[in-house]
């Protein structure tokens, strides 16, 4: 290898060294003490947390901070509370927007780059706390337009300059291209002239020579070879495509926006949401801090709501016939929903019969008002003629005239009768089974009353047990409204299999209505330790799993799958799944739910 060959290879080498100690762009690494990136670019925010209290403020305009100031356990706003914010040494006073919500003006709000926030709170109450947070306002999408917009218009070699890694590949790309013209020219040049000088001499002795060039000068090629190939390799490896795809999957920074409505709730893949805080503010978003506590443990029962035993009554007609409107009723024809007293007449019956029936009764009723005739003739004639017969036989005429006047007023009736229908209890009537002309049987029921002054629930257990534990009772109707119970007994006999169980209701509640499906809840007397929360806390996760969302940051919720047992109606107990401290959602869990 000549001189000439060295300093070629060795000057490639040197380029490829080079080349190798520029910086590469790694692939991002996974940090999981930080949350996922987010999949839409949001508004710059500051963010300042403390045991009692969290504060975000967002650019949400040109020269403007909304400021939400929310209690750290309940995340309810802070009213009443006046705020000022300080920036290097100046200060602005922020103006209240509602309870929570400030608004801060400032022309320092839009310029790029990092600044410490100092938010000096004054409560209602006349105490204070000092808040800081950082806030880095990159550049926006407006003036990122005005810079490629200049720098298009910029000459043509500004591109190069601009681009460091540009640089380095193109210009290592033309070295080699020379270095490697080079090497190539000089591997021709050398054989031929020691061919020439071997000839002169020997021909067997130019053979060896050519041969030894030949093997001097493929090695070399070789070698320059796998060094072109390394700075290929070196100058796609600056131009990845990897680097092209991780800066696509970096959100760009967002552009101040001109309202808070460009912040958007968000599900990340790891199924955690985002929810900006003017979303938290407007759905009324509250948690809790969940703390152990001693529970009793509940059994859930099936029922339904029944009507007292003294606060049930019915109208029922004794006898056949068509039922026709009382002219003293208040209402001519009772209706579901009227008030009604007892002993009200709410209407009557007027009786009838079949005519084969009804000949015999005339034909009796005629028989009889003949007897009536003849024995007061009889009658009439004894008392005429005092002494005439024995006392006793005038006695037994009057007794029989006064049967046979009985008789007859009893068989009048069943031929056109009416019989009154009159209400048992007090109350509203809540069944109405007549109109006015009605043809009415025997033991019909015509109307139900229903005293809305007490009501039972008829439970169903599967145990007989539960009855001899329990300690207290409760039950929702409609899953929302509550009503405290209490036993009064179960049913020795079965039905379907299970024990009923009867329950007061103690609380007054205008929308119960008998036939309501109930759950109820019976606690029994044992304890144990676990977490108590609103049963409104408990939904459903994509899987049908019971879960729970858990704030993890001020914008940020994480769905925690639990394992739960009722409690009161109101509340479940959660046995498995949270932790002691955690800051568990209770009000507006089914919006976020919603979160897509």
């Amino acid at each position: 290898m000549t001189r000439v060959t060295k300093l070629i290879s060795l000057a490639l080498a040197a380029l490829l060294a080079a080349g190798l100690t520029l910086p590469v762009s790694a692939h991002e690494g996974h940090d999981h003490d930080k949350p996922p990136p987010l999949n839409l670019a949001v508004a710059p925010r500051v963010v300042a947390v403390t045991p009692q209290l969290e504060l975000v403020g967002v650019v949400s305009g040109a020269e403007q901070l909304t400021v939400f100031l929310h209690e750290f356990a309940t995340n309810k706003p802070v009213s009443g509370a006046s705020m000022t914010v300080s920036v290097d040494g100046g200060s602005v006073e922020a103006k209240p927007d509602g309870d929570g919500v400030f608004l801060v003006t400032a022309p320092w709000l839009t310029e790029p780059g990092a600044a410490d926030l100092l938010f000096v709170l004054t409560f209602a109450d006349g105490s204070e706390d000092l808040l800081t947070g950082h806030l880095n306002v990159p550049e926006s999408l407006e003036r990122t337009r005005v810079a490629d917009t200049a720098f298009k218009g910029s000459k043509w070699y500004a591109v190069f300059l601009e681009d460091e890694k540009l640089m380095w590949t193109l210009g290592g790309g033309f070295v080699a291209g020379m270095l490697l013209t080079l090497l190539f020219i000089a591997g021709h040049r050398e054989p031929t002239q020691k061919t020439t000088k071997v000839e002169k001499d020997s021909r067997e002795v130019a053979s060896a020579e050519e041969a030894d060039t030949t093997a001097d000068v493929t090695p070399l090629r070789r070698t320059a070879g796998v060094t072109i190939l390394a700075m290929g390799a070196t100058c796609l490896l600056l131009v990845s495509p990897v680097q092209t795809e991780a800066a696509e999957m970096i959100p760009a920074s967002p552009s101040i926006p001109s309202s808070m409505a460009t912040d958007q709730p968000q599900r990340m893949p790891d199924a955690t949401l985002f929810v900006p805080k003017a979303t938290q503010h407007l759905l009324s978003i509250r948690t809790t801090v969940v703390v152990k506590t001693q529970a009793s443990r509940a059994t859930e029962l099936s029922g339904r709501v029944i009507a007292g035993p003294q606060n049930l009554g019915r109208v029922q007609s004794d006898r056949p016939g068509r039922f026709q409107v009382s002219e003293s009723a208040a209402s001519k024809v009772p209706y579901v929903g009227l008030r009604v007293e007892k002993g009200e007449e709410l209407g009557f019956v007027e009786t009838y019969i079949e005519e084969s029936d009804r000949a015999n009764i005339v034909s009796q009723i005629a028989e009889t008002e003949a007897l009536i005739v003849k024995n007061r003739t009889i009658l009439s004639r004894y008392r005429e003629r005092p002494g005439s017969v024995p006392k006793v036989r005038e006695d037994e005429i009057a007794g029989e005239l006064e049967a046979l006047i009985k008789k007859r007023e009893q068989l009048l009736p069943s031929t056109s009768a009416r019989v009154a229908l009159v209400a048992p209890i007090s109350g509203i009537i809540s069944t109405a089974n007549v109109v006015a002309g009605q043809v009415v049987e025997t033991r019909d029921v015509l109307f139900e009353i229903i005293d809305p002054s007490e009501f039972w629930i008829e439970a169903v257990a599967r145990h007989p047990e539960i009855a001899r534990n329990i300690a207290s009772a409760a039950a929702t109707v409609h899953d929302h409204h509550r009503l405290d119970l209490l036993y009064v007994g179960r049913g020795p006999a079965l039905r379907h299999h299970s024990t009923i169980l009867n329950f007061k209701v103690e609380t007054a509640d205008e929308d119960l209505a008998v036939g309501m499906t109930a759950r109820v809840i019976v606690q029994s007397q044992d304890e144990m330790e676990s977490f108590v929360l609103p049963a409104s806390a408990v939904v459903r996760g994509p899987a049908g799993l019971p879960i729970v969302w858990v704030k993890t940051q001020p914008e940020r919720f994480e769905p925690q799958v639990i394992k739960f047992e009722p409690f009161d109606g109101d509340r479940v107990v959660i046995t498995a799944g949270i932790k002691t401290d955690q800051r568990i959602v209770v009000d507006g869990v089914t919006l976020l739910n919603q979160v897509r």
